[in-house]
């Protein structure tokens, strides 16, 4: 079975082209996710194909940017296909493991360092325009999300007082474990 993956990094952005070019290329089933493709633990879609994946299924994206970030990340993904004996396709780079020739994995080697370098440098990019906006007082960052003020951050408070766990405090008010701690910190409490 052809299973496609197309992927966004935000609400915001549109799947149109991928899911257009996955029907072209005959994918019995499309799964969707509009998720950030920084770390794979994030993208639950993927996960749950993944899992999903058997025998002779036949893995297709539109590009290899869409399945992984970073190369440790596509090659990890690679190599769990692989003990799976599902295939991988990449439409835009032309890569297609159902051949198991070695051109093809090289060039899968090739282009997820490409992509990952191409990662770094739009990060890079992105340092040096906050340094100078920065530095001509322009740039006001990010607005923290929990303040002292935050009716969360208060109740996860006075639950800590009162001497309930991290991971009760952090299921009742909806916060993260780290944020909490984070905030304890900052206010002394840790």
């Amino acid at each position: 079975m052809k299973i496609g993956y197309a992927r966004v990094s935000s609400v915001d952005q549109n799947l149109d082209r991928q899911i257009k070019q996955l029907e072209e290329f005959e994918c019995e089933h499309i799964v969707e996710e509009k998720m950030s493709g920084a770390t794979r633990t994030e993208r639950k879609e993927l996960e749950k194909l993944m899992n999903k994946l058997r025998f002779k299924d036949v893995l297709v994206v539109s590009d290899l940017s869409r399945i992984a970030r970073s190369l440790n990340d596509l090659l990890s993904i690679l190599e769990e296909l692989k003990e799976k004996e599902v295939d991988f396709i990449s439409i835009k780079e032309n890569i297609d493991t159902r051949n198991d020739n070695i051109y093809s994995n090289f060039m899968i080697q090739i282009l997820g360092a490409i992509a990952e370098f191409e990662r770094n440098l739009t990060k890079e990019r992105q340092r040096e325009g906050i340094a100078i906006a920065k530095s001509k007082g322009k740039y006001k960052g990010g607005k923290e999300k929990y303040t002292e003020d935050h009716k969360g951050i208060q109740e996860a408070v006075k639950l800590y007082k009162k001497g309930t766990s991290i991971v009760d405090i952090a299921e009742i008010t909806n916060i993260s474990r780290p944020t909490l701690y984070k905030k304890f910190k900052a206010l002394g409490l840790k």
